[in-house]
């Protein structure tokens, strides 16, 4: 399996230490309960969270990579590395 997944969001819900997403995509592609969190404590949190809402809003597909080289597993959970979007 890969390190990043593409889809539309679904659902985008933050609390106090991160922020939830969950994609449109199949579930069996996806990390534990095909939910990605994006803590609070990343480096570019507001850079992502940004973007997260944008594509959110406007419907954009987007690529999740996850933190570290290991795979997607859908028995683990998934913490956020980056966030892009192709226009």
């Amino acid at each position: 399996m890969a390190t990043r997944l593409s889809g539309r969001i679904k659902t985008l819900v933050g609390d106090r230490g991160h922020v939830v997403i969950e994609l449109d995509n199949n579930p069996e592609l996806g990390p534990k309960g095909n939910i990605w969190f994006l803590q609070k404590d990343h480096r570019n949190f507001n850079a992502l969270f940004s973007l997260a809402l944008a594509a959110a809003s406007n419907r954009w597909k987007i690529t999740i990579r996850i933190e570290g080289d290991s795979a997607i597993n859908s028995e683990v959970d998934a913490n956020i590395k980056s966030i892009g979007v192709a226009f």
